[in-house]
């Protein structure tokens, strides 16, 4: 059993005066930059990391990995050392944010996401579109999937508990899929505008992402997904966007954190 880091304690404190209003916290990076923003339409100035990361998650309650558990937010780098990408624990991510290497896995991850049985992340850089499943003790590959759609690598991933499904996006043409391991995914519907880097978060039943848009592409468009339709709603926009990998992260409500054995009793701290 893992130590809760601390990390949690500040993640407790982005949610305990927002989401109990029903305002959702975002945040997305976008290279070494991590910007964050809310439902409200209000963004951060961005801060620097110290390292390229392009896919970020929340470990939901129940789970455990190495370094990390429930309420933590881990993230993958976007370039490799030796062969390697590393892993990441992300503490105090309402304050400076800082990244504690806990692994490294043997692929590029686009996105990351929990299912029901451990976590899985979308190989940058393979067509079709493939999902990997991630050993919850080394990060190591323990199963593979295509998804069948033939376009060059994959933006975003989550799962959708309430429909046993993932949901995940092909930024060739601009929509919403759907998908299980040993099938081929099925199309929601069309975003409802070009995009391209991306990434997705499901939280409370709800589908959230940032989107960076074909134009103006130095932005990064916070919102929330119909998945019945596709259809993307922006509710913040970033700029200064350079297009170095986005990583997405929405923040649940104060019920979800405390399945995870969290104390909700900070305000967030602005910048």
């Amino acid at each position: 059993m893992h130590r809760i880091h601390v990390g949690v304690v500040a993640l407790s404190a982005i949610v305990a005066a927002s989401a109990s209003a029903g305002v959702v916290q975002f945040m997305a990076s976008d290279g070494n930059k991590l910007f964050r923003a809310d439902s409200t339409g209000n963004v951060d100035a961005p801060i620097t990391l110290s390292a390229h990361i392009q896919s970020l998650t929340f470990v939901p309650g129940g789970f455990s990995i190495p370094g990390a558990g429930g309420g933590n937010i881990v993230a993958c780098a976007a370039d490799p050392v030796a062969g390697k990408w590393a892993v990441y624990r992300m503490d105090d991510p309402a304050g400076a944010a800082t990244l504690v290497k806990i692994g490294e896995t043997s692929f590029s991850v686009g996105s990351l996401a929990f299912g029901n049985d451990g976590m899985y992340g979308v190989d940058a850089s393979a067509n079709p579109i493939r999902v990997r499943k991630l050993s919850s003790t080394d990060f190591s590959i323990t199963q593979s999937w295509s998804t069948g759609v033939n376009v060059t690598g994959g933006g975003g991933l989550a799962y959708d508990r309430a429909n046993d499904r993932f949901l995940l996006t092909d930024a060739t043409n601009n929509r919403l899929m759907s998908w299980t391991p040993d099938t081929n995914a099925t199309n929601i519907g069309g975003v409802g505008f070009g995009f391209l880097n991306n990434g997705l978060e499901f939280i409370q039943g709800d589908l959230y992402g940032a989107l960076r848009p074909d134009s103006p592409n130095n932005t990064l468009r916070f919102g929330k997904f119909d998945t019945s339709t596709g259809a993307f709603t922006t509710l913040a926009t970033a700029t200064g966007i350079q297009g170095n990998g986005t990583g997405f992260v929405a923040i649940p409500a104060p019920g979800a954190l405390a399945l995870a054995g969290l104390a909700l009793a900070a305000t967030r701290r602005r910048r």
